[in-house]
């Protein structure tokens, strides 16, 4: 493959400070074991002791 360097072929390109990503999750589990209390926790860092299911 003449003319290819070894580097990968995207752009050179710096993520700024102000730049915003977003990204989706998904929590996969039994019902009562505190998955919307981590999501609370991380998105909102509240912690309810009891949470209504």
């Amino acid at each position: 493959m003449a003319g290819r360097s070894g580097g990968s072929n995207r752009p050179n390109s710096t993520v700024g400070p102000n730049k915003i990503c977003q990204f989706k999750l998904v929590l996969l589990g039994e019902s009562a074991v505190g998955k919307s209390s981590l999501v609370l926790r991380f998105v909102k860092g509240q912690f309810h002791e009891f949470q209504e299911s």
